[in-house]
């Protein structure tokens, strides 16, 4: 009896497949591997960079009183966005989850449509909020609570309010989803051998839900440290992230430090990436293994 090739082997697949990881290799792996390179190239007067090895890139970038500042200014930031994020989004996916699928499927859209929405437009919108002479104040003044407009822009709590609002759906539509794939009998099945609501939740729903959850703190850590635009206009000169620094660097002209700097964030991400899946792995475990 002929056995049937795997699917990989076979000309069609390579031939519908070449072309995408074609584009991948150009325009993803070859910008990343020259960046790479830049990173440790030496800065120049004259043009871009020197073509001189060193690792006074890296050095400077981690030693540097400032650079480490915004490191911790970074991870501060996005350790807030993506723990109000669960806590948020972990019970609109679970009501989300229990919904009709017709109501589920218009709720979705409701949380799909702030997306459609420029991140500028967005945060320009928060700047009408929050600014000195925004709504808040404006209401806090009229309450005769302040006498003085606060100065909530340019703040940590500014950069954290309009990323949250920003970033939730992320996080709810990936718990969602895992929710929405948990076979209700099971819930049902621990209640009947005597787990309360609470325990059987811990026990079932929570680690059958992990990869959702896991993928959505990825998703939402990961946007969080490429936040460019809403940092930058909430944050503006006051309150930096390591993101602006890669801006400032690129807009003066210094690439090699711009590279290491990029680098330096695509390390933080990975390394957050590792200690979510490190985390959440022993109850995906337990999911399966109740699941089974």
């Amino acid at each position: 009896m002929r056995v049937a090739r795997p699917f990989y082997r076979r000309p069609f697949f390579w031939a519908v497949a070449a072309p995408p990881l074609l584009a991948t290799l150009v325009c993803f792996v070859a910008p990343l591997l020259l960046l790479f390179y830049v990173s440790f190239m030496a800065p120049s007067s004259t043009q871009l960079f020197s073509h001189h090895a060193t690792l006074a890139n890296y050095v400077q970038s981690l030693s540097d009183r400032y650079m480490l500042l915004l490191i911790r200014r970074t991870l501060g930031v996005t350790a807030a966005v993506l723990g109000v994020c669960l806590l948020l989004g972990y019970p609109v996916a679970l009501v989300l989850a229990r919904m009709r699928p017709r109501r589920r499927l218009v709720t979705m859209m409701v949380l799909l449509f702030p997306l459609m929405i420029s991140n500028v437009v967005r945060a320009y919108g928060w700047l009408e909020i929050l600014g000195r002479n925004g709504v808040v104040n404006l209401v806090l003044v009229k309450l005769g609570w302040i006498r003085v407009p606060l100065r909530i822009v340019d703040t940590f709590e500014a950069v954290v309010i309009a990323l949250l609002t920003i970033l939730l759906p992320y996080m709810i539509i990936s718990i969602a989803n895992s929710l929405t794939a948990i076979d209700a009998s099971l819930h049902e099945a621990a209640e009947s051998l005597g787990a309360n609501p609470w325990r059987a939740f811990w026990q079932v729903t929570w680690p059958l839900s992990s990869p959702g959850v896991a993928s959505g703190m990825m998703l939402v850590f990961f946007l969080t440290l490429s936040a460019y635009v809403t940092i930058a206009l909430l944050g503006g000169v006051q309150y930096k992230l390591l993101v602006s620094a890669v801006f400032d660097a690129v807009s003066t002209l210094q690439w090699p430090q711009a590279a290491a700097l990029s680098f330096i964030l695509l390390a933080l991400a990975l390394a957050a990436g590792a200690v979510i899946q490190l985390l959440l792995r022993p109850h995906r475990v337990q999911g399966r293994g109740r699941a089974q």
